[in-house]
């Protein structure tokens, strides 16, 4: 009877919660090199994080993951009422003892169960190392299998784990995991257990992916032009224009919607960009917990996270020479803090503070913690779970129009109006936007194109946008820029 209802509770945790996070938010990929054994087996792997467990066992079929016991340390998991309950029962796990007493085989059990026909999950490292890092195997998973002889190991590396939960971190971030499954071999019994430990590592070390290749010259970062106006039509516009200046020059890209490619032969429109999160169910679920505002509430802020990992991967300079959008992020999240929490949220940090809180060089300190989540939850987030590091541009734009005809042309859409669609708060944001480009400006080298469509006309800003690209236009091989 007690092994049923730990059988009953083990499927409903896996099923109800463990299931759900690793489709839904995680999402791994296996990738198999050979059929797992149909009998008793031992899985070996790297271990950096709390969630490896979970996504070992599910490389199995749901009909034999009750047969597959993690090993657990029972000197951690097995002293503390909560660690027992979600280890022992919800995870199946067995518990091992690190530092057995005197005459104890700490390794009978584990035996004793490969003997019945159960598998086991085994971390020869010990324990969770260092992230990225596989430490030393210890000659524990040697002794086993040369207790049990001929037992079947299935070598398998994991990557991106460390990541999302590491050592030390208290909430898991999202994110995705790669796991590669080696094919399963047996072990001679004559080797040693060091020898055995050390061939295993080999095995499982040979199923990493394999290292970048030593880089030539690196890339200079690309251009990041970043385009302010409180109307999202004429801000779609100047995009488009700039996109089309820059590109004529040498590629770049605009990371709007639709994300646009320009090159000598025009522009063109990228319907789906590469993915670069997996987890916007994870995403949109912190915002609503966390109410973010309006602007940024569910798959909007999921939305602005991916901005800024695309915004990320162009760091390297190789796919785009300028970026039409880089920097973006972070602008429009200070601005929209400031429209949104006015001067009680200055009075807690400073734009400059702001800034190197989205851009990953500081943390949000414990004691702000709570006046943070109540008037930036979105700058909070993003820093706390190190989401994304926003950039700043090199280049912005910054194009002044009036509240009223923003609210104008927002109406003239048809579209149902958001809460932050009226002219009160459209002339704070406007506002937001000025002091934050104000202190970016005296903070960094950022040159600024101030434009007012209303009071200029088209041959004056077609002149001084022309002027912008020329005088960042990129220099020609093997020359200095400027000469």
């Amino acid at each position: 009877m007690r092994r049923f209802l730990r059988k009953i509770a083990f499927y409903l945790f896996q099923l109800l919660f463990a299931a759900p996070v690793l489709l839904w938010v995680i999402g791994p990929r296996y990738r198999r090199r050979g059929k797992l054994p149909e009998g008793p087996c031992i899985i070996v792997a790297n271990h950096n994080s709390h969630l490896d467990a979970s996504v070992l066992m599910w490389i199995f079929p749901l009909s034999r993951i009750f047969g597959i016991h993690p090993v657990a340390a029972a000197d951690y998991f097995g002293t503390n009422f909560i660690r027992r309950l979600f280890a022992m029962i919800f995870m199946n796990a067995v518990g091992i003892e690190r530092r057995p007493a005197a005459g104890q085989d700490p390794l009978a059990p584990l035996a004793d169960m490969l003997r019945r026909g159960e598998s086991l999950i085994f971390f020869p490292e010990g324990s969770r190392g260092e992230a990225g890092v596989v430490a030393k195997f210890r000659p524990g998973i040697g002794r086993l299998l040369r207790t049990v002889p001929g037992t079947l190991v299935v070598p398998v590396f994991m990557s991106g784990a460390e990541r999302i939960w590491p050592r030390g971190q208290v909430l898991p971030v999202p994110g995705s995991i790669d796991v590669n499954v080696g094919r399963a071999r047996s072990y001679s019994s004559e080797m040693n257990a060091r020898d055995i430990a050390e061939q295993i590592r080999e095995d499982v070390l040979a199923l990493a992916p394999p290292p970048p290749p030593v880089p030539g010259p690196r890339p200079a970062p690309p251009l990041r032009v970043s385009v302010c106006c409180i109307d999202p039509d004429i801000k779609e516009s100047f995009e488009r224009r700039l996109t089309e200046r820059f590109g004529a020059m040498e590629k770049a890209m605009a990371l709007g919607e639709p994300t646009l490619e320009a090159d000598a032969d025009g522009v063109r429109e990228i319907p789906q960009p590469v993915p670069l999160t997996r987890s916007r169910a994870m995403l949109g679920f912190l915002s609503w917990f966390f109410r973010t505002s309006d602007r940024y509430r569910g798959p909007r802020f999921a939305e602005l996270v991916e901005k800024a990992a695309l915004d990320e991967a162009f760091d390297h300079g190789a796919l785009a020479r300028t970026v039409i959008g880089g920097g973006t992020p972070l602008v429009e999240l200070l601005a929209w803090a400031h429209a949104d929490a006015s001067e009680e949220l200055l009075d807690v940090a400073t734009l400059p503070e702001l800034m190197g809180y989205l851009s990953g060089q500081r943390k949000v300190q414990l004691r702000r913690w709570w006046r943070f989540i109540r008037r930036a939850p979105e700058v909070w987030l993003i820093n706390t779970f190190d989401l994304a590091h926003l950039r700043a541009p090199d280049v912005i734009v910054q194009i002044e129009t009036s509240s009223t005809s923003a609210m104008r042309r927002i109406r003239s859409r048809g579209l149902p109006l958001q809460p932050y669609e009226n002219e009160r708060f459209l002339g704070r944001l406007q506002d937001g936007f000025r002091q934050t480009i104000q202190t970016l400006r005296q903070r960094k080298n950022i040159d600024v194109l101030e434009l007012d469509p209303s009071r200029m006309s088209e041959d004056q800003i077609e002149q001084l946008l022309d002027e912008l690209c020329e005088r960042h236009r990129p220099a020609e091989p093997g020359k200095a820029a400027g000469e």
